[in-house]
């Protein structure tokens, strides 16, 4: 997590509460989602009219939406316990690295 916004994370999950922003977290990914399908159908060709101005707006939108996700996840990685979420983290890396270098 960046140690810069642990401040406002722990003073946003005091002021709406956990479960709002566990609520808040899920309507952030439900809106990187969308915006991620919207580039899917642009790659197959499905949305009319695409101009090269719209797809730079799909993907400033991606982009605004991981920042979106971003923060309301590592509000819940305050939450939860961050050096414990960072240690299952580094575990699964781990793992897909060995799953990689494997395959080799």
């Amino acid at each position: 997590m960046k140690q810069e916004f642990s401040k406002a994370y722990k003073l946003f999950l005091e002021k709406w509460g956990q479960e709002s922003q566990e609520r808040m977290a899920i309507e952030e990914m439900s809106e990187l989602t969308k915006e991620l399908c919207k580039k899917f159908r642009c790659i197959r060709g499905e949305i009319e009219n695409l101009t090269e101005k719209k797809h730079l707006e799909i993907i400033d939108n991606i982009k605004e939406e991981i920042a979106d996700v971003l923060n309301m996840l590592e509000q819940l990685e305050t939450y939860y316990g961050e050096e414990e979420i960072e240690q299952i983290r580094r575990k699964k890396i781990e793992r897909t690295l060995k799953f990689l270098s494997e395959e080799e």
